[in-house]
């Protein structure tokens, strides 16, 4: 899809509140409107069919439908809206499918992402600061190629279960560096918090991580070091030693294995405008996650 050239012409807009067993409807549409669900359930009537939509869900009418809705009858339904239109040839050209195959209604994930592209649309064109159509050009844009494709989701914090011995151990971690100072525990130590054998904790983080758990941590400072060394002056002795790397060469020889330059090199680089590569350990984030929460 090339969505880069649909632009959009927006009418009205806002959040509604109607009290309980209120109805709207039946209208013609005239252009599209996006209706968000988000706080009480209706029941909307499309075309001759009925789609329950309880909170959290999205509907996507057109133009031609005739709809109307009948709101929770027992609570106050909270919904918020946004008309507009655009070209039907430039929505050809931009390799959409047909409007037909179009989906009605979506229910996405809590933590996706139509939500804030929703709330953003509204701040947008209720405040209008510069350059507000193109921003909600394009916010409206990923929100219609989203809704269309189903594409909906956000990366998630956390992915499947950590394992209860993996948990143990990464709460330990989190209180051990809770001061900022990462420290490099050996096996040894971990095996014990986790209450088990060094070598059933070694495999049980293969597993999950690909890596014992003495590797997976220091893939953490060094990922930590790397933020520092872009983020901050701080002396690259200052942020050897604030991340358990008690001797510089051996900071710098393993932060080379890691991101493939020296410290200094790797600023350097950073400084010009490169970006921080992401390390190649599995089941990174959830790592992070765990070890870096408030």
């Amino acid at each position: 899809m090339d969505l880069g050239k649909i632009r959009f012409t927006f009418s009205s807009h806002g959040l509604a509140l109607y009290p309980p067993g209120a109805a709207f409807g039946p209208r013609t549409l005239s252009d599209f409107e996006f209706v968000w669900i988000v706080a009480g359930d209706c029941v909307w009537h499309c075309d001759g069919a009925d789609h329950s939509a309880p909170a959290g869900t999205v509907l996507l009418a057109r133009p031609g439908m005739r709809d109307g809705f009948t709101w929770d009858p027992r609570h106050p339904t909270r919904h918020g809206f946004i008309h507009f239109t655009v070209p039907a040839d430039m929505l050809a050209a931009a390799g959409l499918p047909a409007q037909a195959a179009w989906p009605l209604v979506r229910r996405p994930a809590p933590d996706g992402v139509l939500a804030t592209l929703f709330h953003h649309l509204d701040w947008l064109l209720s405040t209008h600061p510069e350059h507000w159509q193109a921003l909600a050009d394009n916010a409206l844009r990923q929100a219609l190629a989203g809704f269309v494709t189903g594409s909906l989701d956000a990366l998630s914090e956390e992915g499947a279960p950590l394992h209860p011995l993996i948990a143990k151990v990464l709460d330990h971690v989190h209180e051990r560096w809770a001061d900022g100072t990462c420290d490099a525990p050996t096996l040894g130590d971990l095996a014990r918090v986790a209450g088990v054998s060094r070598a059933h904790l070694a495999r049980v983080f293969r597993a999950s991580f690909g890596a014992t758990p003495v590797d997976a941590l220091r893939w953490l400072r060094l990922e930590r070091a790397a933020q520092l060394l872009s983020r901050t002056n701080l002396s690259v002795a200052d942020i050897s030693e604030q991340c358990g790397f008690g001797h510089a060469f051996h900071f710098s020889r393993r932060f080379r294995q890691a991101y493939g330059h020296s410290p200094r090199g790797f600023r350097q680089r950073i400084a010009a405008g490169g970006m921080i590569p992401t390390t190649g350990l599995l089941r990174r984030r959830e790592l992070t996650a765990r070890v870096w929460r408030k």
